[in-house]
C-alpha cells in the first residue's frame, strides 16, 4: 500500500536512485550499481511512480546494450519508469570543462537511452563545484548546454539544476537558444540559501519542469528528514498547479548511514503533513 496520502494528477512521484540503498564510502550520490533493482521493488512497495536514474559516471549501465533488457524487465515487472535522467557526471566534469569528444559520446548514449525509454526530463547540472565563475567559462558552459538542448529536447524536457542568481536566470531564459530550457529546483538547496521558493514560481512557473523535495536548514544548513513543519512544502502545495510542464516531484532527501528505509518512510511521511494540510 502507499505512503503517499493521495496521487497528484499527471506528476509523479519520483526518488532519486542510491537513496534506498546504503552509502559507500564519502559519497553522497551515486548510482546503487548492486541494489537498483531491490531499490524498484523498495519504490514501488513505499507508491512511488519512477525513478531518477543518477548517471554518476560513464560506466552506467543503462549504457550499456546488455543491461537494456535486464533494466526494461525490472522497470516492467516493478510498475515503474525512469521518470528522469540526472547528468550527474557533469559535476566531476563542468561544462565548461567537459571534453568535445566526451560531450559528444554522452548525447549519442543518452540518444540511445531516449530511443528505449521514454523520459520525461533530463537534468544538468550547473552547481557548485560545476557552476561557470567567469566569463570565459560562462561562454564555455552556455555553448556545451545550447549543444545538449538542441540534440535532446525533441524527445526530453531539459532542465538545469543551478545555485546561478535569480537575475542570471533571467538573462540565460531570454536567450534564443533556451526557449525550450527549464528547471529542476531544489526546495531544500534553496531554503539553504535563504531565496524563496515563491519568487521561482513567480518568475519561472512555465519553465519549472521538476522539484526535487528535501530538507535542509537556513543559512547553509545541514540536510535532514523532513519535519512536521517545513514551509517550502507548504507553498510548494498551494503553488505547484501554477508549473504546467512540471513532470515530477522527487525525493532526493536526507539518508542516513543504515537506516535508509527508516529515513525514507520517514520524509515520505513529512510530505504528506505539509503538502496536504
Amino acid at each position: 500500500m502507499s505512503l503517499f496520502k493521495k496521487k497528484l494528477k499527471q506528476i509523479n512521484y519520483s526518488f532519486v536512485m542510491g537513496r534506498l540503498s546504503d552509502k559507500i564510502g564519502g559519497e553522497f550520490q551515486y548510482f546503487p550499481i548492486e541494489g537498483w533493482q531491490k531499490e524498484l521493488e523498495i519504490g514501488k512497495r513505499y507508491g512511488f511512480d519512477g525513478v531518477e536514474w543518477i548517471i554518476s559516471d560513464y560506466s552506467n549501465p543503462i549504457f550499456n546494450k546488455l543491461f537494456l533488457r535486464d533494466i526494461k524487465k525490472n522497470l516492467n515487472k516493478k510498475k515503474m519508469k525512469i521518470c528522469s535522467l540526472a547528468l550527474d557526471l557533469i559535476m566531476k566534469e563542468p561544462l565548461y570543462k567537459i571534453k568535445y569528444e566526451n560531450l559528444k559520446w554522452l548525447i549519442k548514449k543518452i540518444l540511445f537511452i531516449q530511443n528505449n525509454f521514454k523520459i520525461s526530463r533530463i537534468t544538468v547540472p550547473i552547481e557548485e563545484t560545476c557552476r561557470y565563475r567567469n566569463q570565459k567559462e560562462k561562454y564555455k558552459s552556455l555553448k556545451n548546454l545550447s549543444f545538449i538542448v538542441q540534440k535532446l529536447s525533441p524527445k526530453s524536457l531539459i532542465s538545469i539544476e543551478t545555485d546561478l542568481s535569480v537575475t542570471e536566470l533571467k538573462s540565460i531564459f531570454k536567450n534564443k537558444n533556451f526557449l525550450k530550457l527549464g528547471l529542476l529546483i531544489d526546495i531544500g538547496n534553496l531554503r539553504a540559501l535563504n531565496r524563496p521558493l515563491k519568487t521561482y514560481f513567480n518568475l519561472f512557473s512555465n519553465r519549472i519542469y521538476g522539484v526535487h523535495v528535501k530538507y535542509r536548514g537556513k543559512n547553509h544548513g545541514t540536510s535532514k528528514n523532513i519535519p512536521g513543519k517545513f514551509d517550502e512544502i507548504q507553498i510548494l502545495s498551494k503553488h505547484f498547479d501554477e508549473a504546467p510542464n512540471l513532470k515530477d516531484i522527487t525525493f532526493q532527501t536526507y539518508r542516513s548511514k543504515h537506516n535508509y528505509l527508516y529515513d525514507m518512510k520517514a520524509n515520505i511521511k513529512g510530505f504528506n503533513e505539509n503538502f496536504f494540510k
